[in-house]
């Protein structure tokens, strides 16, 4: 892992307009060229970029900041919606709702050629979409450029000279949009797949990418472009086709450190039977942990219990929740006979993948949200748990389906205990939260009684 002292975090925010052609639906976008004094990369192409600093809140902030400082973009309303005033109240707000943030990308010193110290530059990459109004009124701002130019996106990629890594820096900020037309039709099914959890689809992307060929998507530029270097792989264009689901994003890393210490093509099969095993295996732990806490909720919860009714509450849709769950009532129904266990789901709008939990664990109820929660409140239901789609570091919380947060307090304002049951592949190693795709949000360590992972103490708050 890398340290943090030794990362130079930046953004680079690219800032797409439709072209002239609205028949045809494509887009356009807007390059940089850097002033010969620029003390880094000078004369090289780039996007909108700067560092990251102490007084920014984020990356999303300091992406807002430089477009704001770089541009003329500050100066204008970028919605004609007469109702978005008031949720906006600032400009800078509002440049921020109409950015969409990617997967992060390292680029190592080796690429940097000694830039910032010879650390490695931390690129956290964004789209910028305008629009029809506002595409006519851009300009440059500032000192680090001295020309700005649209190109479409065919010539974006094959754009020389520019700052290390710019294209792949692009696939990123739009979560793969361009590449998905190179990418095989069961991975192209594979991404849009809304019902599944995160271990889930992290096997089937084990599945898909080990083995699979190199995208050629850099090919038609590298020998022109001196810096970028970069091969794209499979695993690389999974990763950012999901990256709040942070499984994902981790195995598909180990696929590609694994595969370029690899020097014998035999040895890729074995990297997929050690990875799946090495997955299969941080559930099982991760399973058998969350049996145990259960059993001892039930344990405190029978010592005063009025009923011999013990009903688990549970949200959305989980391969690792409904493991816990089936294990849960095999194991307590058979010790516990004067207890009736029972689990009730909640529907999870949207997207309704409570309905499925539901049907995967025999004897389990569904509810609709509101009457999951109304529940909740009349003490019908004595434990929530949930699973991550992130562990976020320093304890800061979770990323789980939009509904968790507004859930977790519901549990707190009823005394009902929530606990979050993941394993160790679900922890994100960046000081900052993944991208959030629109069906994810972040939940508060706060609002969660416990957060538990193997072999980790993240526990009571």
């Amino acid at each position: 892992m890398i340290s943090v002292s030794n990362i130079k975090r930046v953004v680079s925010v690219f800032i797409l307009r439709p072209n002239d052609d609205n028949q045809t639906k494509k887009w356009d976008v807007a390059v940089f060229r850097r002033c010969s004094t620029m003390p880094t990369f000078p004369n090289h192409w780039a996007g909108i970029s700067g560092s990251i600093e102490d007084t920014d809140d984020s990356p999303l902030g300091a992406a807002a900041r430089e477009v704001s400082e770089e541009t003329n973009l500050y100066d204008y309303e970028l919605t004609m919606k007469e109702d978005d005033s008031s949720n906006h109240p600032s400009r800078r707000l509002l440049l921020q709702s109409y950015m969409k943030e990617g997967l992060y990308l390292d680029i190592n010193k080796s690429t940097t050629k000694g830039a910032f110290g010879g650390r490695v530059i931390r690129v956290y990459p964004f789209a910028l979409t305008l629009e029809d109004s506002c595409c006519n009124i851009i300009e440059m701002r500032g000192t680090e450029h001295d020309a700005m130019k649209f190109v479409s996106i065919d010539e974006f990629l094959r754009l020389a000279p520019c700052v290390p890594e710019l294209q792949r820096a692009f696939h990123h900020a739009t979560a793969g949009a361009y590449l998905k037309v190179r990418l095989p039709e069961d991975i192209r099914t594979w991404e849009s797949d809304r019902m599944n959890g995160a271990s889930y689809l992290a096997r089937k992307a084990i599945e898909l990418a080990v083995g699979a060929p190199p995208l050629s998507t850099y090919s038609q530029f590298e020998e022109n472009n001196l810096h970028d270097s970069h091969q794209n792989t499979m695993a690389k264009s999974i990763a950012i086709l999901r990256p709040s689901m942070v499984p994902i994003v981790n195995v598909m890393n180990e696929i590609d450190k694994r595969t370029l210490e690899s020097l014998e093509t035999s040895e890729i099969g074995s990297i997929q039977i050690d990875l799946l095993k090495a997955l299969d295996l941080e559930v099982e732990e991760c399973i058998n942990l969350a049996v145990e806490t259960i059993v001892k909720d039930y344990e405190s919860w029978h010592s005063t219990a009025s009923s011999n009714e013990f009903v688990i509450g549970t949200f959305s849709r989980s391969s690792t929740l409904v493991s816990i769950l089936k294990r849960v009532l095999q194991s307590m129904q058979n010790a516990f006979t004067d207890t009736l266990i029972r689990v009730v789901c909640s529907q999870s709008t949207p997207g309704d993948e409570g309905e499925l939990m539901a049907n995967d664990i025999s004897g389990a109820t569904c509810l609709s949200d509101k009457q999951f929660e109304e529940h909740i409140r009349e003490g019908k239901i004595d434990v929530v748990i949930i699973g991550a789609d992130c562990i976020l570091s320093n304890d800061l919380g979770i990323v789980n389906k939009i509904g968790t947060k507004q859930l977790a307090r519901v549990c707190n304002a009823s005394d009902v205990k929530i606990k979050c049951f993941a394993d160790r592949w679900k922890c994100w190693d960046d000081i900052y939260p993944p991208p959030l795709e629109e069906i994810f949000e972040v939940v508060p360590r706060e609002l969660l009684d416990d957060v538990i992972v193997p072999s980790d103490l993240r526990q009571s708050a």
